[in-house]
């Protein structure tokens, strides 16, 4: 009996935790520990307004100054005189709990700000920090305050409440950090503390700020930025990974582009060429060798060619493209209809109709039965998830802010406190898919004929009809021979010399067909002696190196020089696959590097950075030049997570002219 009634007793205390674990609504109180800009400061002071306490000792008003000498932090009070020390860190406890009992503090980047709840001062490895310790409603306020206005919309400023809820409260559950889980700056999101005069703000996130974007039962990581250019990414996408993939979408964002002036955009209407721009009707016409354009059939974007089905990462439809595939109907000079292929790439497709466009995210996409967008839209930010520039043309539309939050989330579902789901009826088609293609209009026209390979030339000056180049690849051989045709005994073309950068146009047989980048000459090489290269890698994940005196070298074969041997668990960013070989960089010396891959263990995708903020601060300024100047010289260390900050050229080593680089842009020289 009495095992009985224990055992009742256990599944009554449990019942309450099963329930607490499934809720999708607000199950207690959330306080974030926010980090506070100090500028590295040995001391910081802060002005009370109404009642705290340090180790029970009461205060009330006056002035609290914080200091680190020795490896100790010391509190003390205006009037009070010391308040506590302690080798870790101390705590200012908000007592009062009327709106007036605030402290307000001399930000390093935001200037004089006014806080709620506690600050704690602590000892990071003889560095002073400061940390905000608030409610989530009051830090709600703050954040919604630094990144947007308050003559904002009220469905944006409730938009903007819930993504920064949910980056948060992720941060938060996550709880990466001993100490805090957010910045208070655009390395988590800008939190300005607590701005009374922004009465629009506090109404908004007063409305909605218990409300959360869920995904498979968990708090949605709400990645957003600036604006993505007309092209919406996923986190996979952009970093790797597939953490909640499936709450995201990738695809056309047509009120991004509606909120910026400096896209280029132009308008493919397959049935009625003749209206595109005349520059992009020109081009056509010289890659198709036509007199006149009857139709264009088709158009592709693709971001890898050998994939045109997309993959798990890259996704067929507006993954980030690489190459556009062209089938038109054209007549020839004698009058004669046919269908004509090819392809280009996004770049020379720029070079030849806008030149001028700044925007950087390049995509087609097909919008009606017979019409597709090429478009050059500018963005700003890491571009995953929502666009703020997109959100905002949305509420100015009339779309609600739980619609916003459908086109920007499709697989997540927002919650109210007491987890009850709250749909949207929005619905949004902006593109056209019906699987076939439309036929070509006009007469019947001949059977296309496949293109040939063209025939490669010994001359080294670049022929303008070669194929698109697909990829490039690094010679791993001493000396390895170019020759005219895909065979051992085909006349020579050159030799080329270990190191030497080849671009790809095609494969065949265990042959390269490929042109030299330094000469331009063109013919065949063995597959066997040149390894997949990257001129501008991207950094995918973090690894370690997993055996002892484990060579780094400047090239992907044993026959490039050594530069130094690391060690078991040395800490890597790795960038791509060569061959056999990985290009890392070393995360103890900002070196960039290939070590054979057996040597390497992977682990999660890499971080997202600040590019240029080598300090951490959230700003970038001369000081990250200097500091990245210093550092190559070895008179001062980057930490591990900050040198893919401090890889300004992105090119996978940190050296003198990534400062230099820095430097130009700090001084608008580029």
């Amino acid at each position: 009996m009495r095992r009985t009634v224990c055992l009742l007793l256990i599944a009554c205390l449990l019942l309450p935790l099963a329930l607490l674990h499934v809720s999708t609504g607000e199950t207690k109180p959330v306080t974030v520990r926010v980090r506070l800009s100090t500028a590295d400061a040995d001391s910081v002071s802060v002005s009370l307004s109404g009642k705290y306490s340090v180790d029970g000792k009461t205060v009330t008003g006056g002035t609290v100054t914080a200091t680190i000498a020795d490896g100790t932090v010391s509190v003390k009070h205006s009037s009070a005189g010391a308040l506590g020390a302690s080798k870790t860190s101390v705590r200012l406890v908000r007592e009062g709990t009327d709106a007036d009992t605030t402290i307000t503090f001399q930000n390093a980047k935001h200037g004089k700000r006014v806080y709620y709840g506690d600050f704690v001062f602590y000892n990071d490895n003889g560095t002073l920090r400061v940390i905000n310790d608030v409610d989530m409603q009051h830090y709600l306020y703050g954040v919604v305050s630094g990144e947007l206005s308050d003559s904002s919309k009220p469905d944006f400023l409730k938009v903007e409440t819930i993504i920064a809820k949910g980056f948060a409260l992720a941060e938060v559950e996550a709880r990466t950090s001993k100490y805090f889980d957010v910045y208070d700056t655009t390395q988590s999101q800008l939190y300005y503390g607590y701005v009374a005069s922004d009465k629009n703000t506090i109404a908004a996130v007063d409305a909605v700020w218990k409300q959360t974007l869920r995904y498979a039962g968990k708090t949605l990581k709400t990645y957003y930025s600036t604006a993505d250019g007309g092209q919406i990414i996923t986190p996979r996408i952009r970093w790797g990974g597939s953490t909640n993939d499936g709450a995201y979408w990738f695809g056309y964002d047509p009120f991004d582009l509606a909120g910026s002036t400096k896209n280029r955009i132009f308008t493919v209407d397959g049935g009625a060429p003749k209206t595109m721009d005349e520059a992009l009707y020109a081009y056509l016409q010289k890659q198709s060798g036509a007199k006149e354009i009857v139709s264009v059939d088709a158009l592709t974007g693709l971001y890898d060619p050998d994939h045109p089905e997309g993959t798990a990462r890259y996704p067929s439809a507006l993954a980030p493209q690489k190459r556009y595939d062209w089938t038109l109907t054209v007549r020839d000079g004698d009058g004669k209809q046919k269908q004509v292929s090819f392809s280009c790439t996004p770049a020379e497709l720029k070079t030849a109709i806008a030149a001028d466009a700044t925007g950087t995210v390049c995509f087609a996409v097909r919008t009606a039965q017979r019409e597709w967008k090429l478009i050059w839209g500018v963005s700003s930010g890491h571009r995953a998830g929502l666009s703020h520039r997109g959100a905002g043309q949305m509420v100015k539309q009339g779309y609600s802010y739980v619609d916003v939050l459908k086109f920007y989330y499709r697989g997540a579902t927002l919650y109210d406190e007491n987890g009850n789901a709250i749909e949207s009826n929005a619905t949004f088609d902006f593109t056209y898919a019906d699987g076939d293609q439309p036929s070509p209009s006009g007469s019947p026209v001949a059977t296309p004929v496949p293109t040939a390979t063209p025939a490669p030339t010994a001359t080294p000056t670049p022929d303008p009809n070669l194929p698109p180049v697909d990829h490039l690849v690094i010679v791993t051989s001493t000396t390895l021979k170019l020759v005219r045709q895909p065979s051992a005994d085909s006349a020579l073309v050159a030799t080329l010399k270990l190191g030497a950068i080849l671009s790809v146009f095609s494969e065949e047989g265990g042959w390269l067909y490929v042109r030299d980048e330094a000469t331009g000459a063109v013919g065949y090489v063995s597959a066997a002696n040149a390894s997949y290269y990257e001129r501008d890698p991207a950094v995918h994940r973090e690894g370690y190196c997993n055996a002892d005196d484990s060579n780094l070298r400047t090239g992907p074969s044993t026959n490039f020089a050594k530069l130094y041997a690391i060690d078991n668990g040395n800490p890597l960013y790795v960038y791509y696959l060569s061959g056999k070989w990985y290009y890392v960089m070393d995360r103890k010396t900002g070196q960039g590097a290939f070590i054979w891959k057996d040597y390497v263990t992977l682990g999660d995708p890499a971080p997202q950075v600040l590019i240029g903020d080598a300090n951490g601060d959230g700003t970038v300024d001369v000081t990250d030049a200097s500091l990245i100047l210093r550092f190559t010289v070895h008179l001062s260390p980057i930490e591990e997570e900050r040198l893919l900050a401090a890889d300004v050229l992105g090119n996978g080593t940190v050296d003198a002219a990534d400062a230099a680089k820095l430097l130009r842009k700090l001084v608008k020289a580029e």
